[in-house]
């Protein structure tokens, strides 16, 4: 049960309506854009796996510590105090100076020389990041009515579905353009980099003009507060100390905790994917690293944005029907696709039969994304609103980014001891991911629909 909170009396009239149409959506597609590209940094490494392994002379298991753990070891833990800035002082300028620093560690990943730059610098990308959806999701949740945020939330976490592709498309491009030539360039002030520096480089530098998208929107009115009966006089924008946020979480454990771990699941379906989807294909089948990069990507951004933004459609569908559990219901159908289309790709007989069921997972496997910090959000009081979000992200990234693209090869490496046997490990993270959320997200549901019913008294 929720406790009665100090919190801010919405102003009433104008400032407190919503944004225009327009407004609200030419916000959430300047965040968009930030999205595709911080998961353009996040996932460009997942082709570079060969030749990154013999230039740095590391292991499966090194490589993955350097797509999940390096990128989650800050992201996860500097999420709350950023988040907690994002509940404070102006969501854009956070974003900002987030998106700036990320785009800088990304385009330095390019100028690692040895494993341990590279870590470092994959580091300073994660911390970058944390910045960006906390005050994302808070900005969204008070810029649309609530039968209209599956939309937002769909749209705006297509970015990790455009992003992951087009990092994968246009890797797949360098890499195939560079086969031949075993090529390296010579850069002006650095010198000699090789062909999968550049692809980092190329991915990560135009991120750093981007802050200047966000000085042509303004922040929406917060709204959605806990009220006490108190005078107007004594209501204010409430500041509540990490502690009382955490507590906040641990009274209303049930909800949380469950859904949480059921999102970080799905998560770590998702980032071993793609970590390790590209390297099983390019081992098990023989396609090229430039081939499975190319036709992943366009599929990936085709089917699986397609997906999500369905996800939301529907899930705003079944709002306006009078379901309080909506998003809980599109994640479990997400789930389910997971585990029944997801682990074909790696053990259909032909290569076309794999891009087939790549494109056809692809509908179900992102769908949760956006549904799922939605559902947070809704039942989330404004004050605490970013931190909470920063908790969800901990816990997702912790578990689905921390976890599972070191999981897969330590998998591989203590059970199958053969490389080409990557995509068995990597199935069976699959679908006992997906059946153990299925099953969490069963208990969450009515638990869900009471916290509706406690959120409906806030407005």
């Amino acid at each position: 049960m929720a406790t009665e909170l100090p919190a801010s009396d919405l102003s009433s009239g104008k400032d407190n309506a919503y944004p225009s149409s327009f407004a609200a959506w030419y916000s959430v597609a300047v965040l968009l854009l930030m999205y595709i590209f911080s998961f353009i940094d996040r996932t460009t490494m997942s082709l570079l796996v060969e030749p990154m392994k013999r230039d740095l002379q590391i292991s499966d298991t090194q490589i993955g510590m350097l797509q999940g753990l390096a990128f989650a070891l800050l992201y996860t833990f500097l999420g709350l105090p950023i988040a907690r800035l994002s509940d404070r002082f102006s969501r854009r300028a956070i974003i900002a100076a987030g998106v700036f620093v990320w785009s800088i560690m990304a385009t330095l990943c390019g100028f690692a020389r040895t494993a341990v730059e590279l870590f470092m610098a994959r580091v300073g990308v994660g911390v970058g990041e944390a910045a960006l959806s906390p005050a994302a999701y808070s900005i969204i949740t008070d810029s649309f009515p609530r039968s209209k945020l599956g939309s937002a939330f769909g749209f705006y976490n297509i970015g990790i579905t455009i992003g992951a592709g087009t990092a994968l498309l246009v890797g797949g491009i360098v890499v195939s353009s560079v086969s031949q030539a075993g090529a390296t360039y010579t850069l002006p002030l650095v010198g000699e980099v090789r062909a999968w520096q550049m692809v980092f480089i190329v991915t990560g530098a135009p991120g750093i003009i981007l802050p200047l998208l966000l000085l042509t929107f303004r922040e929406p009115a917060r709204r959605g507060f806990l009220r006490r009966e108190s005078s107007a006089a004594s209501a204010r924008p409430l500041k509540p100390p990490l502690r009382e946020v955490l507590h906040y979480v641990w009274l209303n454990r049930k909800f949380y905790g469950l859904h949480f771990v059921a999102m970080a699941l799905l998560a770590m379906i998702g980032y071993s994917v793609a970590a390790w989807l590209p390297t099983a294909l390019v081992r098990a089948y023989g396609v090229s690293a430039g081939q499975v990069g190319k036709v992943m990507g366009l599929s990936i951004i085709v089917m699986n944005s397609s997906g999500m933004l369905l996800a939301g459609i529907f899930c705003d569908r079944l709002t306006r029907r009078g379901i309080k559990d909506a998003p809980i219901i599109v994640a479990l159908i997400s789930g389910c696709g997971i585990a029944l289309l997801a682990c074909l790709p790696p053990f259909m007989p032909t290569v076309p039969l794999i891009w087939a069921a790549i494109a056809a997972s692809g509908l179900t496997f992102n769908a949760y994304n956006g549904v799922g910090p939605m559902a947070v959000n809704q039942v989330t009081p404004n004050q605490y609103r970013a931190q909470v979000s920063a908790v969800y992200l901990f816990v997702v990234n912790l578990i689905g980014l921390g976890v599972g693209p070191t999981l897969v090869p330590f998998i591989n490496d203590h059970l199958f001891h053969d490389p080409i046997k990557i995509r068995y490990s990597l199935v069976l993270v699959v679908f006992s991911a997906a059946l153990t959320a299925i099953a969490l997200l069963l208990i969450v549901r009515p638990i869900y629909g009471r916290k509706q019913d406690e959120a409906a008294h806030w407005q």
